[in-house]
């Protein structure tokens, strides 16, 4: 394990002016400014655990109380794939408190995650570190890591993904993910296993989301900061009912299927206000 999720010298690689003569303090300036500071505390608080320990421990030391809704769906389907398919409303505790729930009952589960969860060593093993979200392009990396998920599931294994592939963002009234992404639609269309909707309630700061509006890279110097404000709240999961691969089949393009699994996501929702 590492001595720090994102030390020093980490961000010294990042860029030749940090190896100049005010590189350290250039460097400890982001550290401060970009809030790995507290993605650090969190990551030590945890890193000697192992298992479901480790993401507990780190929702623990966050003082987030976790409630977790109908995973006895999951149930049914032990020892077979499937998929799971969420909202991304926090960009960091939702992929935690995930593979949390999930792998006490699941210890073969494993997400798709972004850079920053990625960068949690004692959590690889139920990482698929590459991100194919990024529209447009596919490169190499991008393709190991769309292999790396089919053979994972074909494997008999289940899979998690945000298909947004971003953060929830402000959508005139109200806070959602933005269209889920085609790559990654494609990718479960592929699949044809089951695959079950949850639903993460709750979204960051009001100064996050303002943030972006004005340049979603400032939203990004706050991400880290959002991991400690969450303190004395509660995050609800709501798993909902496995929808069927020929149930599936009935959405032939991914606008249309990624609209159908978007909404069976948030209509899970309504149990959070009910």
């Amino acid at each position: 394990m590492k001595e720090q999720l994102i030390s020093k010298e980490d961000i010294k690689k990042l860029h030749p002016i940090f190896q100049r003569s005010y590189g350290d303090t250039l460097a400890d300036l982001m550290i401060r400014l970009f809030g790995l500071y507290k993605a650090n505390a969190a990551y030590n608080s945890s890193k000697y655990m192992v298992g479901a320990d480790v993401e507990n421990r780190m929702i623990d030391f966050l003082g987030i109380t976790r409630k977790v809704h109908n995973l006895e769906v999951i149930r049914p389907m032990a020892g077979k794939p499937f998929i799971t398919v969420s909202n991304h409303p926090y960009g960091h505790i939702d992929g935690i408190m995930l593979i949390g729930a999930l792998i006490e009952e699941r210890p073969d589960f494993k997400v798709m995650v972004n850079w920053i969860l990625g960068q949690i060593d004692t959590m690889a093993d139920h990482f698929v570190g590459v991100n194919p979200y990024q529209a447009g392009t596919v490169d190499r990396s991008s393709m190991s890591g769309v292999k790396a998920c089919i053979q994972h599931l074909k494997d008999g294994h289940a899979l998690g993904f945000f298909p947004a592939g971003a953060i929830s963002k402000n959508k005139i009234t109200k806070i959602e993910d933005r269209d889920w992404q085609p790559s990654v639609l494609k990718l479960i269309q592929k699949a044809q296993v089951p695959i079950i909707p949850v639903y993460v309630s709750g979204h960051n700061s009001w100064i996050f989301n303002l943030l972006d509006l004005i340049d979603w890279r400032l939203r990004m110097v706050r991400l880290c900061h959002e991991l400690t404000n969450k303190r004395g709240k509660t995050i609800h999961l709501f798993f909902g009912q496995a929808i069927t691969p020929d149930e599936q089949a009935l959405y032939k393009d991914t606008v249309t299927f990624g609209n159908f699994l978007k909404r069976k996501t948030y209509d899970l929702a309504i149990l959070h206000t009910a």
